[in-house]
């Protein structure tokens, strides 16, 4: 059974989406990027079972009542590697396959977005979505691989190169998906034609 992890931030002021805030404020950022974590999660979880990973713990009655009745669990981890090799491990263990993260800043993740990474790890050992910032806004496992996690320089445009170099040099065999765009700035909001919330 398909698990797909999505990994999020409590939605609060001053927390999230710092790089945001500073070219539209605190409020603002705020509503950008709980509108779209509740899309994304509304579009996804009506199709795979999803599980809400979050941040910072205590946070549930937060989360709750962002996302709605979901299964909901705590990220554990000294960064977000850590918190992502701990999410996959966990699905995992739980004989869930293939495993799925993604984040709640890239308004283009869908239902169909994950079945399009589901239809290609069925040939492959890896699906990756980069994202134009040369992050990435889908990691897709057949398997625990917490190498891909350790030492990453996260939030920097390295980690879509790092990660997929780091699986040729495993021998596992990658499909990258169509480059989409996630929400860091006030440039992204404008390439993305996203109205004020």
């Amino acid at each position: 059974m398909t698990a797909v992890a999505l990994l999020a931030k409590a939605p609060v002021a001053g927390q999230v989406k710092t790089r945001l805030a500073a070219d539209v404020g605190p409020d603002a950022a705020i509503a950008h990027y709980r509108r779209i974590g509740l899309a994304v999660a509304a579009a996804v979880g009506s199709e795979f079972s999803l599980t809400v990973w979050y941040d910072p713990p205590g946070a549930e009655a937060v989360m709750r009542a962002w996302l709605g009745a979901r299964q909901f669990r705590v990220q554990h981890g000294a960064d977000l590697g850590a918190r992502m090799a701990h999410a996959f491990r966990t699905h995992f263990a739980s004989g869930e396959v293939p495993v799925i993260a993604i984040g709640a800043d890239c308004p283009a993740i869908d239902a169909s977005v994950i079945g399009d990474a589901v239809r290609r790890l069925e040939s492959h050992d890896v699906a990756i979505g980069p994202t134009v910032d040369g992050g990435y806004y889908l990691l897709g496992l057949n398997a625990p691989q917490p190498d891909l996690f350790a030492a990453v320089p996260w939030s920097t445009a390295e980690v879509f190169r790092i990660t997929v170099d780091r699986c040729r040099a495993r021998d596992l065999s990658v499909a990258v998906m169509p480059p989409l765009r996630d929400v860091d700035s006030l440039a992204d909001i404008e390439a993305l034609g996203l109205d004020s919330p």
